[in-house]
């Protein structure tokens, strides 16, 4: 037997027994023994890894093999992962197991998968965030992909303002509840640290000891653990991202400051880029708004000229008509009580395109209304300065120079 042993040692570093179906040893090398020794049970296979290991027995005996991945259930150090390879010969034979401490290659394979989907979710994230062009939005797209990676309920976007020395807080989360807080002035804060280093910073423990350590008087509630981490735009610090735990100093971890700090670089080039279409909007609206003053002012300047053309033109052939309606009314014996009234309503309206003319020398825009028959006519009310004269106010009569020789007061006949 102790030859037999001596073999498994020689050929097997790893664990290895053979064993009956029904799970008894029947011999193993040195490896296996010492490891059911640091589990402190007995040498065999359902000992350290449980009943289940039963189950796996029966299926190599009846297959042939059978392989499965198994922790150690075993005080006082379980958690550790072994894969066992089963072997049997034929059934109700003994049946060889070799095991094997996987447990490095699961841890392994565990975080590689973590690594994986906090990749995937950091690309949902960019895509999230370079999609989205309104600056509060923005702030909670942020909160809500930044906790897929790190679940908290305290978590904060602080805002630089270069101008009032404050930080204004688009998202602000505690205990869950998303608050609205004013601005804060700039003070010698954790926050206000990792702005001016634009270093990410993990602070767990003893967390007011640790910021006194590195120059910093907390101004808030000491919380157990603190991350954070700036949001750089080039050679520009536009603010922090800081998420806090209360109760448990291991809430973070390396791990979660390098996401936060990539999230936070993320967060920047999204929070630059919606300042830049900002201030693009503002822009174009302003040179939208002096094109349009522009416009107006051209339309304006050629409907003044037209109209101070036609002033001209209308005003002439007006002048006659009122002065020989003028003179005719003075010859009032010589009137019938049938042509006065006639000749008086030829004078009113002759003043009254006078008016209209001399008010339209006041044009201060060229106002447009819709005009049976044609698309549009100008629309004299909108576009004067100045109102139609209330009854009662005098009117000047519309008259040219007179002549030489022609009396005083009376306008030259046609």
């Amino acid at each position: 037997m102790e030859r037999r042993s001596y073999d498994l040692d020689h050929l097997l570093d790893e664990p290895f027994v053979q064993v009956m179906p029904n799970g008894k040893s029947l011999r193993m090398n040195h490896a296996f023994r010492e490891l059911a020794k640091s589990y402190d049970v007995d040498a065999e296979l359902a000992s350290i890894f449980g009943p289940s290991v039963l189950d796996l027995l029966s299926e190599a005996d009846t297959n042939g093999r059978a392989n499965a991945y198994l922790p150690a259930l075993a005080a006082p150090a379980p958690g550790r992962t072994f894969r066992i390879l089963l072997k049997s010969s034929a059934p109700g034979e003994s049946i060889s197991a070799l095991v094997m401490d996987v447990s490095d290659e699961v841890a392994w394979r565990r975080q590689l998968f973590d690594r994986s989907h906090d990749f995937r979710v950091l690309n949902a994230i960019g895509a999230a965030l370079s999609g989205t062009v309104e600056q509060d939005v923005l702030a909670l797209r942020i909160l809500e992909q930044t906790r897929r990676i790190i679940p908290t309920t305290h978590f904060r976007i602080a805002l630089l303002d270069p101008e009032a020395k404050a930080f204004s807080f688009p998202v602000y989360v505690e205990d869950g509840v998303l608050r609205r807080i004013p601005p804060h002035p700039l003070a010698n804060g954790i926050s206000e640290y990792v702005l001016r280093t634009r270093r990410p910073l993990l602070l767990s423990g003893d967390v007011h000891a640790r910021a006194r350590e590195l120059g910093i008087e907390p101004v808030a509630a000491v919380p157990a653990a603190w991350l954070g981490a700036p949001m750089l735009a080039g050679e520009e610090a536009l603010g922090v991202i800081a998420i806090q735990d209360f109760e448990d100093a291991t809430a973070f971890d390396q791990h979660n400051l390098e996401v936060l700090t990539i999230i936070a670089g993320q967060a920047a080039a999204a929070i630059r880029n919606t300042r830049l279409l900002a201030e693009a909007r503002a822009a174009y609206q302003e040179l939208s708004q002096a094109q349009g003053r522009l416009l107006e002012t051209e339309r304006l300047r050629g409907v003044t000229e037209t109209v101070g053309a036609l002033n001209h033109e209308v005003n002439n052939p007006l002048a006659a008509i009122v002065g020989n309606a003028q003179l005719l009314l003075r010859e009032s014996e010589e009137l019938s009580s049938r042509l006065r009234p006639k000749i008086e309503s030829i004078l009113e309206s002759a003043r009254r395109i006078q008016r209209v003319t001399g008010r339209m020398a006041t044009l201060i825009q060229a106002s447009s209304m819709p005009y049976p028959g044609r698309d549009a006519i100008l629309d004299v009310e909108r576009s004067l300065s100045i109102g139609e004269p209330r009854p009662g106010e005098a009117e000047e009569d519309v008259t040219e120079e007179n002549e030489p020789g022609t009396p005083p007061g009376e306008a030259r006949a046609a």
